[in-house]
């Protein structure tokens, strides 16, 4: 596997909005978003007119879309260009002409935290029955979950099918990227009806995205280390602790595609998860 690098960049690039689209793209007649509430504490889209809760709601599953395919944890000046043209193409798609403000933009990027985390507490029900971790006090239950994390851990094995390090299979691992965990997640997560994002935004998820990916196996990585001392206990998912994991399973999916290329084993898969969750 490859060493860990600045790997964000290796997701593929998909456009919804033009690069064009940001401070300078409100010539015309451009009005302020209205508030019809005072904000009480934390700003929320209810505090405004509905017309702008509308912008609002479709501004969000673009920034969403972008965090899937450009890059999972951001910086700022990333998070703040990505909410800026996620709000012009919300305002285009519904020939709308609203200026965005600071309070605007923070409610936009203030949903990248709330979507990684929304995607680590879809992977984490899974968790236990797909690995066969064991809720108990007994001390042999106990060493077995932290000795199944950490073979689990070695390798990347949880991102296969079968894994060599649980199974003791004297045919290896078999099937990489083919843990039913993954498709799972991607169907409750992105296809859950026929309302949910990887159905109303294909320029996203069709096929599913590289980054997604990536971020949905750190989330699973994050899951397991949740038992690693031997019972189950909440991790933070946060920036800080795992940009270099998201990074690892990038440059590992980069790699994947350079030695299956002939094949097109990566855009194969990508392609199946879209498919089976649509």
């Amino acid at each position: 596997m490859s060493p860990p690098s600045d790997g964000e960049t290796q997701g593929k690039r998909r456009r919804t909005a033009s690069d064009s689209d940001n401070d300078d793209d409100n010539d015309g007649q451009v009005r302020k978003a209205v508030k019809i509430h005072e904000s009480r504490g934390r700003p929320k889209a209810a505090d405004y007119e509905p017309s702008v809760r509308t912008i609002f709601s479709i501004a969000w599953a673009l920034y969403r879309g972008r965090l899937c395919t450009e890059g999972a944890m951001p910086d700022r000046m990333q998070e703040v260009t990505w909410a800026k043209l996620a709000w012009n193409e919300a305002c285009k798609r519904l020939h709308s002409r609203v200026a965005y403000d600071a309070e605007i933009i923070k409610m936009i990027t203030s949903r990248g935290s709330h979507f990684r985390g929304e995607v680590k507490s879809k992977v984490r029900p899974y968790i236990a029955d797909e690995y066969g971790f064991e809720t108990s006090t007994r001390q042999s239950v106990i060493d077995h979950n932290i000795m199944l994390a950490r073979e689990l851990k070695k390798d990347f094995s949880f991102v296969y099918k079968v894994s060599y390090h649980i199974t003791r299979s004297p045919d290896g691992n078999k099937g990489l990227y083919s843990a039913k965990i993954i498709q799972k997640v991607v169907n409750t997560m992105w296809f859950r009806d026929k309302k949910d994002e990887g159905v109303l935004y294909p320029e996203f998820y069709k096929p599913f995205p590289e980054v997604g990916l990536a971020l949905l196996l750190t989330a699973i990585e994050s899951g397991i280390d949740e038992w690693s001392t031997g019972s189950q206990s909440n991790k933070m998912f946060t920036v800080d602790e795992y940009q270099s994991v998201l990074n690892e399973h990038l440059n590992n999916l980069a790699d994947f595609d350079e030695h299956t290329k002939a094949q097109g084993l990566l855009p194969k898969l990508l392609s199946r998860l879209h498919d089976n969750g649509r």
